[in-house]
């Protein structure tokens, strides 16, 4: 991989990163009018592209080294992702667990039912918590789709090598109409995207391309696409069209903006955090939701305040913990990052 494209993958790392914590700050429930509008616009389709991205990158991460023989690749692969997914998914799905039941306790009138109440769950519910279903920390459940299909690699693989673009196309005719299991269909498609990238298709995605007139038409057809989406609520296909457009249009857009983004050294810094922000980030997102509209009220316009300032305080917290964890306890922030 080549220099320009470890940063470039870092750095979109971190912007997917951003639009999660803003698609996880929605006040959509307690929104409306023009307000409602600018959340299903922001959260509901800018921000779509995120995962999918993330995936993508995932994917292509795992192949982009590919050699033979095939049972020592997989096996190098999968022990390693034991340590860079598994071991921070369960930390900190315990973690989001634990931090829920102490929230409940230290503010209880958060907490409207008390079927949700962590201290009511009998062992079979805190280990399917803990393993399948995180309280708290619900983002993880990027990292448990992500394991299972480092898991299920081979067969990923297998159908690229021997059923060639049509695997791929056969994944998408599934996404595209909302088939669903128990790891999103979404996930699958995405990573195999990836894999097949970094297997038949690796020098085209190395490669700079330079067309700064073009990136900014297709990121501004993808902006409108999304407003005319948000605003007459199209159906689901349109929405992953829209998915489509937007990982293309920002994936080449960074190459148009490389080189002002490249001059801010703080960006170089922050970047290197994105996991940590991206496993950190909930509960607390919720936490400080939960107190500005404790203290500000529920008003559509507070909403809207709150809805953007809400994730940037987040991150700005996330950074600072994940700095010192950095800085003061190498070791522990070592495992709890994957080793990022």
């Amino acid at each position: 991989m080549t220099a320009y494209l470890s940063e470039k993958i870092r750095i979109l790392s971190f912007f997917s990163m951003v639009l999660v914590v803003f698609l996880h700050g929605q006040l959509i429930s307690i929104s409306s009018g023009y307000v409602l509008w600018i959340q299903q616009f922001v959260s509901g389709e800018l921000t779509r592209i995120a995962v999918p991205l993330f995936f993508v990158i995932s994917g292509y991460l795992f192949f982009q080294n590919f050699s033979k023989p095939l049972i020592l690749f997989f096996q190098k692969k999968i022990q390693k992702r034991i340590y860079t997914l598994l071991i921070p998914y369960l930390f900190w799905s315990i973690f989001g667990i634990v931090s829920v039941y102490v929230m409940q306790h230290i503010l209880p009138a958060f907490f409207s039912s008390s079927k949700d109440l962590i201290a009511n769950y009998d062992m079979k519910e805190i280990l399917y918590a803990i393993f399948i279903q995180p309280v708290g920390t619900y983002q993880l459940w990027f990292l448990r789709d992500l394991f299972i299909l480092v898991i299920f690699s081979p067969v990923i693989y297998w159908g690229i090598k021997y059923v060639r673009i049509f695997f791929l196309l056969g994944l998408f005719f599934l996404w595209i109409n909302g088939i669903q299991y128990f790891v999103s269909i979404e996930s699958i498609f995405f990573f195999t995207v990836g894999a097949y990238i970094a297997l038949r298709y690796k020098v085209c995605l190395e490669a700079k391309h330079l067309c700064p007139f073009a990136y900014c038409l297709l990121a501004c057809v993808w902006v409108v696409y999304c407003g005319v989406l948000a605003y007459y609520k199209l159906g689901y296909s349109y929405h992953c069209l829209g998915i489509l457009l937007g990982i293309i249009a920002v994936w080449y857009s960074y190459d148009g903006v490389y080189f002002y983004l490249n001059r801010i050294k703080k960006l170089q810094e922050i970047s290197t955090y994105s996991f940590f922000i991206y496993v950190a980030h909930e509960p607390l997102l919720t936490g400080i939701k939960k107190i500005l509209l404790s203290i500000s009220g529920s008003s559509s316009s507070m909403s809207l305040m709150i809805y953007f300032i809400a994730p940037l305080i987040t991150i700005f917290i996330c950074l600072i913990i994940g700095k010192f964890f950095r800085i003061r306890i190498p070791k522990i922030y070592y495992i709890i990052s994957g080793g990022r």
